[in-house]
């Protein structure tokens, strides 16, 4: 009874370091969550903005682009081009498959804007700031492998408790 004890103590255990870690892993932000990388419904300027100033972007999450039609996500390097919708920017790396995933590798403003006809100027653009990891974020890999460890660990000896429950039965 003593080893079911201590394999519930360890899957609470597990569990309580799994609610730290949740934070401490990288995001992935579908853009527009439901509604996805599209015209903004009545060609509001502000759609994208107000999606995007509900969150938290920080080094190591990613921006998800999803959408149906015709549509790009196009990188341009700086707020001119942005503000402009400057799809002839010199500086720009054109994302032109739906589903695409771009990593945040800097701090600072990403500035993405769709290339297609008027898009831009319909309001489908998406600026995010994106600010440094935190300290208690920083070993990611470490923490991933450690919650995995103990969820292996907590397997194991619930097996080995299962398998004594067993072996007591069949005396």
């Amino acid at each position: 009874m003593a080893d079911h004890r201590f394999s519930l103590s360890l899957v609470g255990l597990l569990m309580v370091a799994m609610a730290f870690l949740k934070g401490a892993i990288a995001a992935d932000y579908e853009v527009g969550d439901g509604y996805g990388w599209d015209v903004p419904p009545s060609n509001s300027s502000e759609y994208y903005p107000s999606w995007a100033n509900r969150y938290e972007f920080k080094v190591g999450d990613s921006a998800v682009f999803n959408w149906t039609g015709n549509h790009t996500a196009a990188q341009v390097r700086n707020q001119a081009d942005y503000d402009n919708c400057n799809t002839n920017a010199t500086e720009m790396t054109l994302y032109a498959v739906a589903g695409v995933r771009v990593p945040f590798t800097t701090e600072g403003f990403h500035y993405f804007i769709c290339t297609v006809g008027t898009h831009c100027e319909q309001g489908q653009k998406v600026a995010f700031d994106v600010i440094a990891a935190d300290e208690s974020s920083a070993p990611r890999a470490t923490l991933f492998s450690l919650s995995m460890f103990l969820s292996a660990l907590a397997i194991i000896i619930q097996a080995m408790s299962i398998a004594e429950t067993i072996v007591y039965a069949e005396r």
